[in-house]
Parts: structure tokens; sequence; C-alpha cells
């Protein structure tokens, strides 16, 4: 009979608590290589939104001077800047950035017969790029490094 409630007897609670700990220290190691690269895609995603509403503001531009709109167009005189809010995007259906969870704007100015396009776009008040999508002489790609933590103080995401 004592054969028979030895074989019934469980785990201890000293093997529960080892095992248990063994557990815990698995995710905090699969934690520690997963959050990195959770973050790198929002910042990756974030980066394609934002040449999403440079090509947005494109079509807004390029649609107002064929439409006739004077007020829309793109710039006609070297140097001077235009400007688009993304909430005037979305409303006109050129870019699906809500501006509940969006806000900012993008800028062309005119540099001889080439239009440079400058994202200021932010989400959620969480992350941002400030000022990104063209260089001295041409438009580039945004990328992940261009997307950093949101700063309320330096961020320029209205229309002057």
């Amino acid at each position: 009979m004592d054969k028979n409630n030895n074989s019934l007897r469980g785990f201890t609670l000293v093997e529960l608590l080892a095992v248990i700990v063994v557990l815990a220290i698995v995710m905090l190691i699969a934690l520690q290589a997963v959050l990195p690269a959770m973050d790198s895609a929002r910042r990756q995603t974030f980066a394609i939104e934002a040449n999403g509403a440079i090509d947005a503001a494109n079509t807004y531009f390029v649609s107002s001077m064929l439409t006739g709109d004077p007020n829309s167009g793109l710039p006609v005189n070297e140097g001077k800047t235009v400007c688009v809010e993304i909430s005037t995007l979305y409303q006109a259906g050129y870019t699906e950035l809500n501006p509940d969870n969006y806000s900012g704007k993008v800028e062309v100015v005119k540099k001889g017969s080439l239009y440079l396009y400058t994202v200021y776009i932010e989400k959620n008040k969480a992350m941002m790029v400030n000022g990104a999508g063209s260089d001295a002489d041409s438009n580039v790609d945004i990328d992940e490094s261009n997307v950093v933590d949101y700063n309320a103080e330096t961020f320029k995401g209205t229309c002057d």
C-alpha cells in the first residue's frame, strides 16, 4: 500500500518553484530579443506612413494645379514654400492618416526645376518625423533613422 501512495504524490513545492523560475528567465530573455524588434518595426511602419504623406501632398498639389485652384498649387517662384496640413490631406481623401492619430504638415519648396518635399508628422504624441524627406538638392526616402520620440518643444507640425 505504501508503494501506491508514493507514486501518487505529485510535485513538491520546491520543484514547482524551480520550474516557474526557469520559465521566468526564459521569458525575460525572449522579451529582450522581441521588444527591440517590435519597436524597430513600429518605426519602419511610421517612416513608410511619412513617405505616404509626401506622396499624398504631391498628388494634392498637382491636382490643385490641374483644377485651377490658385491657393493650393505648387510654388511658382524660386525659393517659395507652400504647406498642406495632414488633416487637409485626409479631408480631401488623399491619405488615410486620420487626424485623430496623426498631425503635422508637408512643405514643398521650389528649387530650380525641382520641388523638394519635407514632412513634419507625429503619431499619437509618441513618435515623429521632424523635417525629413529632402536634402539640399533632392527628395529622399524617409527611413527608420528619421523617426524619433515625440517632443512637443521641437515639433514643427503646423503650417505658418
